[in-house]
């Protein structure tokens, strides 16, 4: 009975332990910690008399007595900071005041543990921040003492800083060896007393940032000789240490809120800094607030993530949300403050440039976020994120703004002698938030674990850190929260029997922790795995001089790789794991490495360079429809090409923008000649696409040019296509050639001879309504009367079929007729069989069923060499605002006449408009009423804000699809679907070019895309520099292997020719809107 009852009581509790979460809150009286960040506010000390009054504490985790357990200690804002003694077993004493690190009665931020003065133990230094004045207002540093006491010195150091700052970093950034510091401090001046105002950055403050330089043991401020900005524009919250750019010295990143724009300094080797963010990010967080750096994906590259303020949900982020408008937007791009978004950015580092992905990974929008951590949680080899969010008061609450808390009624308060400002902060909603949890599936895609990890807790969580806290091989998680005690968050993942190694660093002295050390394992399957010693990490906080790895089940490391501060590389065999590896620089062989950076600049070359720069015409689509998320208007340049004068050298066709003259160049000598007549009489138009093609079969090619745009009106014969005739080599304006019966703006054209008669018939599409988007098009087709003139005949079938782009007229079913795949925005790719001219469509019955797409530009080319041609469809991608099952509603909502589109995500079974409350608003007044609260329309669908009659007669078009695919035939009248590669889905596509650049028997595609103009609360879709995209054929071909092109801007049009000075060379001639034509060897 006895034994039965012990049998029972273990089954218990071992079901109980198996029940654990990954990760366990720890309680206060089990661990002894109960610090609690405690903010109140009085009528003189606020959020309106301090803008960071809520912005919370951090928190730092390190050895302070050297018995291999991790100490932890909290700064407060109004409370005193806390430092806690590991006794080991999860036990905690509370020894700040012994120690005398309190900060008492100061506002504390940020800390580090640093080991300053090289005595093998760690020091701590603290920033300082909020109300001016008072005793030790100014940043401390406590020297560690060795009997847990410590001393303050910052002023024998010169680190006796006083202002607003952050957080400091100590790293060795001219490699003489020493510690060298980057103190971050925030703006003492307000916001809007600078706001986009050009040059502010380059006017020193000496409240500004500071790169402090060591010299022999003082630390001096040599910011502006060494290229760091200090001014007073400078609203740091976060600062992020790597080697960026794989040179092997330390940079610097600067997280920046507000306005000015975040800063990448590049280190130039040792003698300074060179701040390249705009030339790395093509976008950047808005206002900004922690980031994290770390290999993400086991490729040796560090990437970056950068937390913002945009609310996880639809709902909330019409609530909790302020957008700007697009013409600031434009303004601050223009003064120099770069692209900024509201959301979170995640960087992906290819070792040439950054990728902002963090739409396509599903982790832009994660509440109001202090900072990410990117750490291996689950010990399984890749890297997580965790994210602390969270606000004790939401400042930017819509309603309370526009109600409550609007700028009359704040100035009103604080002129007013009986009404106290406290009052208005009561009443400003509070609500506490889950921290995010995304974990890594190792092939760029992530899973929001938060409730699975036991991580669900809603609070107000600020600083957070990692570190194996109870050395059982995982790495535990510690976090500040404002108003509540501190999380500690014991992991559970040694139970699940993956292996780990962690590796504690002996540098050089004086650097004896080896800050700004890089290690790599080389697994015994080929892995690869690298971590930096870079402890200032997240909001405020900084890790332990612990590198740790998680190996998932892997049982060997061939070898540990570690490139010391010093650029010495030192090589360990034959390493155990599971256990704590301590690698001593004295002790190993090193040899000296210099490494050269990976970042590029442009790559073109000058060769066949054609001297053409599309200079897009000023037309603000918004002004005329409101409620469009993006522009349709920057469509061009088009590039054909063919060789004209027959010296067995390409001559090109460029369009040209409204305003702006298309030009032909006629290669002559080496060189190309411009040619702009005839064209120049019709610089009016907005050139979109153009062919060579024999219109009259005299042997040469004529050209045919279609203009498009929405910058005109439906009347304006300027959107004409047009024809020009070879005359023995001089191209002549045929106007009498075409006849349409109505003006329209071109999307698509294509070439064929639809009746076999000998001459080349055309296929147009109709791009859109140049006042109305939404309103579908049609094809029409020119037959060739063979005395070059066509007829326009309008096929019923192809009427009113969408808002088309391309038009591919090619034979899928091999009986020698060209049929018709037709792709446009907000409509299925429709294949046409060609029945003797009558078009039967036939797309559900070959497998193409209605893939809605916002389908920009379609090639075909036999992919699978079976004799049917496959086809490429470039669509919008996964990272940005489209989304499967989003809809356009289309109708004249507000009665005056005219419509306008409305545009929705599907969210359960309803569907939501996307737009801002104001935006709706401005477009359809009448609302104003209906929606009169932001909290009200925040939960509105369609349904509750139109009419069902006005519904049941809305045009309505949807998409399901967004990616960028290929349509591979599976034999006759069969097509399946292949999606590109994710790297594809980072942008749009819009241009595709088909060609086996490796000579290997298989198709290649190039591809290419971007959109820029898209209101800022969507975001750009900008992740793209063009690609190579290699196809190879396993048991199906496939497209896996790919390469970027390194070419920045809107890629609208490709042309693939021969070099002149190599035969077996190829040349890549790309048309960007708004720039240069650029030429590159892609062969």
């Amino acid at each position: 009975m006895r034994l039965r009852t012990l049998l029972i009581l273990y089954l218990g509790l071992t079901s109980c332990d198996s029940s654990l979460p990954k990760f366990e809150k720890k309680s206060s009286h089990r661990t002894g910690i109960n610090f609690n960040n405690s903010l109140s506010y009085t009528e003189e000390f606020n959020p309106y008399t301090y803008r960071n009054f809520f912005n919370g504490g951090g928190v730092a985790l390190g050895d302070i007595n050297n018995d291999g357990l991790i100490d932890i200690y909290f700064t407060g804002n109004i409370v005193n900071n806390a430092l806690y003694l590991n006794k080991g077993d999860w036990n905690f004493e509370d020894i700040t005041e012994s120690a005398g690190v309190l900060c008492e009665n100061n506002w504390s931020t940020g800390a580090t543990f640093v080991d300053i003065n090289n005595d093998g133990l760690l020091d701590i230094y603290v920033a300082k921040s909020g109300k001016p004045g008072g005793p030790n207002r100014n940043n401390e540093l406590f020297i560690n003492q060795g009997d847990l006491t410590f001393k303050e010195s910052s002023k024998e150091y010169g680190l006796d800083i006083e202002g607003l700052s952050v957080h400091a970093a100590f790293f060795d950034y001219d490699g003489d060896l020493d510690l060298d510091a980057y103190v971050l401090n925030n703006s003492i001046r307000s916001v809007g007393t600078y706001d986009l105002i050009e040059g502010q950055r380059n006017i020193p403050s000496e409240d500004g940032n500071k790169l402090l330089e060591n010299i022999d043991n003082n630390f001096e401020n040599v910011s502006s000789m060494k290229g760091i900005f200090s001014s007073n524009i400078g609203f740091g919250l976060g600062i992020t240490l790597s080697d960026f750019n794989g040179d092997l010295w330390p940079d610097i990143f600067i997280s920046n809120d507000f306005f000015e724009k975040d800063y990448l300094y590049l280190n130039d080797n040792g003698q300074g800094f060179s701040e390249a963010s705009s030339t790395y990010f093509d976008a950047l967080s808005m206002g900004s607030m922690g980031a994290d750096v770390a290999d993400m994906d086991n490729d040796l590259i560090p990437d970056l993530i950068v937390t913002e303020m945009l609310p996880e949900t639809l709902s909330r982020q019409k609530n909790k949300q302020v957008y700007e408008s697009y013409d600031k937007f434009t303004l601050a791009g223009s003064k120099g403050y770069h692209k900024q978004y509201p959301r979170n950015v995640f960087q992906r580092n290819l070792g040439n440039t950054f990728y902002e992905i963090s739409r396509q990974l599903d982790i832009s929008a994660t509440e109001w976020s202090w900072a990410a951590l990117l750490f291996d949680m689950d010990n399984d080899g890749f890297k997580d994120i965790y994210i602390s969010n969270g606000i004790y008061k939401d400042l930017l609450d819509r309603d309370y703004l526009t109600y409550q808390a609007n700028d009359e009624k704040i100035s009103q308060i604080l002129r007013s002698e009986t009404e106290d400002i406290t009052d208005l902060i009561d009443i400003m909603p509070s609500k506490p938030v889950k921290n995010a949890v995304f974990r890594n599936n190792g092939d760029y895609t992530f899973n929001d674990k938060r409730e699975d990890w036991g991580l669900d807790e809603p609070s107000f969580s600020n600083g957070s850190a990692y570190g194996d806290l109870d050395n059982d091989g995982d790495l535990d998680l510690v976090v500040n929260n404002v108003n509540s005690e501190a999380f500690i968050f014991e992991n559970h993942s040694d139970k699940e029997n993956n292996n780990f190694l962690s590796i504690v660093l002996n540098g050089s002295p004086p650097n004896i922790n080896a800050i700004g050390a890089k290690v790599t394992l080389h697994l015994a399957n080929g892995q690869k795995m690298m971590s930096e010693q870079f402890p200032s990490r997240g909001f405020q906080s900084s890790v332990p001089y612990r590198l740790h790895f998680g190996l998932g089940k892997q049982e060997r490391i061939d070898s540990v790789e570690v490139f010391w501060p010093d650029r010495k590389r030192s090589v360990i065999n034959n390493v155990n794991i599971n256990r704590n590896l301590k690698i001593n620089y004295s002790e190993i062989v090193s040899e000296s490495m210099d490494p050269k950076p990976t970042f590029i600049k442009d790559n073109y070359i000058s060769d066949n360079f054609i001297d053409f720069e599309h200079n897009e015409n000023y037309y603000i689509d918004f002004d005329s429809e409101r409620l469009l998320p993006q522009m349709f208007s920057n469509e061009g340049p088009c590039i054909s090409n063919y060789d004209l004068n027959g010296d067995g050298i390409q001559d090109f066709f460029i369009c040209g923008a409204k305003g702006q003259t298309s030009n032909l160049f006629i290669s002559s000598d080496s060189k190309y000649r411009k040619v702009s007549e005839p064209f120049e009489i019709h610089k009016g138009s907005e050139d979109v696409e153009s062919i060579f093609f024999d219109v009259d079969n005299d042997g040469d090619k004529d050209l045919y040019v279609a203009s498009g745009g929405k910058a005109f009106s439906k009347l304006s014969r300027t959107l004409n296509d047009r024809l020009y005739i070879n005359e023995s080599g001089k191209f002549v304006y045929s106007p009498s050639s075409l006849n349409f019966n109505k003006f329209f703006s071109t999307g698509a054209i294509a070439v064929g001879d639809i009746n076999k008669d000998g001459f080349l018939d055309l296929f147009i599409g109709e791009r859109f309504d140049v006042d109305t988007y939404g309103i579908s098009g049609s094809v029409l087709i020119l037959v060739n009367n063979k005395d070059g003139t066509f007829e326009t005949t309008y096929p019923r079938e192809l009427q009113n079929i969408g808002m088309i782009t391309d038009i591919s007229f090619t034979d899928i079913n091999s009986d020698n007729n060209g049929d018709l795949i037709i792709v446009g925005e907000w409509m299925p790719i429709l294949t046409y069989l060609n029945n003797n001219s009558n078009w039967e469509l036939v797309s559900n019955k070959i497998g193409i069923r209605e893939i809605n797409g916002i389908w920009n530009t379609i090639e075909s080319s036999d992919l699978n060499n079976d004799g049917i041609p496959d086809f490429v469809i470039g669509n919008m991608g996964q990272n940005g605002f489209y989304k499967p099952g989003m809809k356009l509603f289309l109708n004249d909502f507000d009665n005056n006449g005219k419509s306008e589109a409305v545009f929705t995500y599907k969210l359960g079974k309803k569907d939501f408009p996307i737009h801002d409350r104001d935006e709706l608003i401005k477009q359809l007044p009448e609302l104003k009423k209906k929606l009169l609260y932001y909290e009200d329309y925040s939960n509105q669908s369609i349904k509750d804000i139109f009419s069902d009659e006005k519904l049941s007669s809305s045009i309505v078009k949807y998409i399901d699809e967004t990616r960028s695919i290929v349509l591979l035939s599976n034999g006759y009248l069969s097509y399946s679907k292949l999606s590109l590669p994710n790297e594809i889905q980072y942008s749009s596509v819009h241009a595709i070019k088909i060609k086996d650049l490796n000579n290997d028997g298989f198709e290649d595609l190039i591809l290419g895309g971007n959109q820029f103009l898209v209101k800022p609360q969507y975001g750009a879709f900008d992740a793209s520099k063009g690609w190579i995209v290699y196809g190879s054929k396993s048991s199906n071909i496939n497209f896996s292997k790919l390469k970027p092109l390194n070419i920045s801007g809107e890629i609208r049009d490709f042309s693939i020719v021969n070099s002149n000075n190599k035969s077996d060379s190829l040349i890549l001639v790309t048309g960007i809107s708004n720039s240069k034509i650029i030429t590159k060897n892609v062969k």
